[in-house]
Formats: structure tokens, C-alpha cells, sequence
């Protein structure tokens, strides 16, 4: 008999139980007092400064656009990727090309078909007019045996020289008449070149307007900088702009950002727009580069509130501050950004959290766990902190009232 498994099935309730006061055992010991040091100290700090979050934008943008002059839409092939940097004179965007060149082919075919039909109206204007002058000559030929015998006849018969008389008379009557005829051939030949080479003008007018959009099937920017997709609304969703898109003319395509002038537009709750100005100073730090930090200053500051929420509890102004660095191409749009509004600036102040000011009876103070009570004189109090002045020291540990 296998005697371990039949003690186990015996007692398997009682090895449960102490199974369970074991594990109570091991998750229920004494936790240790956290170390608080690193929060509870004293830092120099004569800035008060109120902080928001926040993007970057290029102060300078500039739009790429689908040719505004064509009726018809434009399908994107091929875009610059975004975050490139783009010089002037780099193509940017590539149409499609496909539908355009059945257009240029016709057109080709047009302009050909009116040249053929300008030959063939020169040809056909120098055959009628040779026929006129033909018939001219003729009657000029017949004018003179006319005359002629008329001159011969003067020994004939009166009524011979009145027959020969009224056959000159009537010659005489059909060479004006077909004097008049050239002259009319002459402007009915004039009239039909001219309406030929007409066709020719627009049959060529349609193959260069259609060799026009060929050319700005692709589109070029002319300023240097980073290469944007704008976002556009599609079956109610905004969604940003990519290849295989059909656009619509004046439609934007791409932005084209300058980064030499960059600003970053913050969001500032309305409750905290009395704390704010233009003109004053910002410090900033992008999350991408948390270890540089950038100045600048707040340039606009929007006049309405617009709503953060979809309910509107929340409403927010937005607040422009443009950056005072020179040109870092590390700094992109759309990059997050932390700015520091430099509420005002302090003398001889420290920073401490604000759980470890002790306020009693008109008196304020701190305590330190190896000097003890510091009188302080309260400075400001801002996002959880209290700017103090007094005998304090830079790292000092301070007690916290809780």
C-alpha cells in the first residue's frame, strides 16, 4: 500500500488549513516606513512658476495646395514622407497621371486632324481660285474674238453688226461678273483659312492646358522645411491625409513647417487665465529632449474659451509662446511640450511641499529632524508647493504633518 497518499487523503483538510495560515503569514508582514527624504526637502527656487502642458508648432507654415484652376479631382500616388526636410524646388506630391493621358493623346490626335484640315482648305482655296481665274482668262480670250469680229463686221448687215455687237456686250457682262466672283472667292478662301486655323488655335490651347496640368501633377515646394500631412474630414471622421487619397482642387495636401521660428501652443484652464499675461517669460522642456531647456516668452493669448470636454465642464484658452532659441531641428511639430510660466521671481526664497508648512496663531513655520522648529515667512503658495523665506538649507529634511 502506498502510505503517503492515503495520509494525504486522511488529513488533506488539516494540510489545507495550515497551507492558508502560511500564506496569511507571508503577505501580512510589518511594512517598513517609506522613505520620505527625497520628497520632504528644501530646494532653492526663486521662480514661481505655473506649469501647463502643451504641442509644438511652426510659427511660419506653409500650405501645399491641389491646383485651384481644374475641374476634377486628384488622386494622390505618392507623397514626401512626413518629418522629411524639404528644400525649394523638391517635388512633394505626385498625382495620378493615368486618366490625364487618354486626355493628352486626344488632344494630340485633335491638333493633328485641324492641321490635316488646313491643308486640305489651302488646297481646295487654291483649287477654286485657279478655276476662277481660269474662267477670267476665258472670257478675256472671248472678249477680244468678240471685238474682233465685231471691228470685222462693219461692211455686214446692220442687224449682223447689232447680233455681233450684243455677243461682246454680253462677254463684257460675264468678265465683270467673274471679276467679282474671284474677289468673292477670295474672301470665302480667307474666311475658311481663318475658321481652320481657329480649330488649329483651340485644338492647341486644349494640348497645352492639358500639358499645363501634366506639369502641376506634381506639386513643388518653394520654402525649405519639414514636411507635414494635414488632417481632413472623411465620412464624418478626421483622419490625416495619405497616398491613394482623391483631393479636390484648392484642397490642402501637405504643410510645409519652418522650423528656424517655432512656438508651442498650450492649453490653459480658464480658472487659471487671471495668472497669466503676454510678455511674460516661459520656460520650456519638450518630453522627447527632457534634459534641454528652452526660453520664450507668451506672445497671444486667445480672447474666447473653447471646451476641452465633450460636455463643456472643462473649457480652456489657448495661450501661444513663441520659442526664443535659434533654429534646432530637433524641435518638430506636433512634439509634447511642458511650459513653465514665470509667475514672478523671488528673493532669497525657497521651495518646499506644501504638507510640511506648519501654520498656527499668526505663526509659520517648519521643522527640521536635526534642528528642529525654523520660523519661515510665507512667500507664495503654488501646484503643491510653498515658497518660503527663512533659515533654510539647500537639501534639508524637513517633517511632514502628516
Amino acid at each position: 500500500m502506498n502510505w503517503p497518499i492515503v495520509y494525504i487523503r486522511k488529513y488533506y483538510k488539516t494540510l489545507l488549513i495550515l497551507m492558508q495560515v502560511g500564506v496569511f503569514f507571508t503577505y501580512c508582514q510589518p511594512v517598513k516606513k517609506a522613505n520620505v527624504s527625497h520628497v520632504n526637502t528644501v530646494q532653492r527656487d526663486s521662480l514661481l512658476i505655473f506649469y501647463e502642458t502643451g504641442v509644438l508648432e511652426s510659427i511660419e507654415t506653409f500650405n501645399i495646395k491641389a491646383p485651384r484652376r481644374w475641374n476634377m479631382e486628384y488622386r494622390i500616388v505618392k507623397l514626401a514622407p512626413e518629418g522629411s526636410f524639404a528644400q525649394p524646388g523638391d517635388t512633394v506630391v505626385w498625382f495620378d497621371m493615368q486618366p490625364l493621358i487618354e486626355r493628352l493623346l486626344q488632344a494630340q490626335k485633335n491638333l493633328q486632324k485641324e492641321k490635316q484640315g488646313l491643308a486640305q482648305t489651302l488646297e481646295q482655296n487654291a483649287l477654286d481660285l485657279e478655276n476662277k481665274i481660269r474662267t477670267i482668262e476665258q472670257l478675256k480670250m472671248q472678249f477680244k474674238i468678240d471685238s474682233t469680229r465685231l471691228a470685222n463686221a462693219r461692211f455686214e448687215s446692220k442687224s449682223t453688226q447689232e447680233q455681233f455687237a450684243l455677243e461682246l456686250q454680253k462677254t463684257k457682262l460675264q468678265l465683270q461678273r467673274s471679276y467679282k466672283n474671284l474677289q468673292a472667292q477670295k474672301i470665302i478662301n480667307n474666311t475658311r483659312e481663318r475658321l481652320q486655323r481657329i480649330k488649329i488655335e483651340q485644338a492647341q490651347i486644349e494640348l497645352n492646358r492639358v500639358l499645363l496640368i501634366k506639369q502641376e501633377m506634381k506639386l513643388i515646394s518653394d520654402h525649405a522645411g519639414i514636411v507635414i500631412y494635414p488632417y481632413f474630414r472623411s465620412g464624418g471622421r478626421r483622419i490625416k491625409i495619405k497616398e491613394g487619397e482623391n483631393v479636390f482642387p484648392g484642397q490642402i495636401v501637405l504643410k510645409i513647417a519652418n522650423l528656424e521660428r517655432m512656438k508651442a501652443v498650450v492649453q490653459l484652464n480658464e480658472v487659471d487665465r487671471q495668472l497669466i499675461k503676454k510678455g511674460q517669460k516661459v520656460v520650456l522642456t519638450v518630453d522627447a529632449y527632457p534634459d534641454t531647456v528652452f526660453s520664450g516668452f507668451i506672445k497671444h493669448i486667445e480672447r474666447v474659451a473653447n471646451r476641452q470636454n465633450d460636455d463643456g465642464t472643462v473649457k480652456v484658452y489657448s495661450v501661444d509662446v513663441f520659442l526664443q532659441a535659434k533654429a534646432n531641428f530637433r524641435l518638430k511639430p506636433g512634439l509634447s511640450v511642458r511650459a513653465g510660466i514665470v509667475l514672478d521671481t523671488l528673493a532669497n526664497a525657497f521651495r518646499i511641499p506644501r504638507w510640511c508648512l506648519f501654520q498656527r496663531e499668526g505663526k509659520t513655520w517648519v521643522e527640521s529632524e536635526k534642528v528642529g522648529k525654523i520660523p519661515v515667512k510665507l512667500l507664495a503658495q503654488l501646484d503643491g508647493f510653498a515658497f518660503v523665506q527663512g533659515a533654510l538649507k539647500q537639501g534639508m529634511i524637513l517633517k511632514s504633518k502628516m
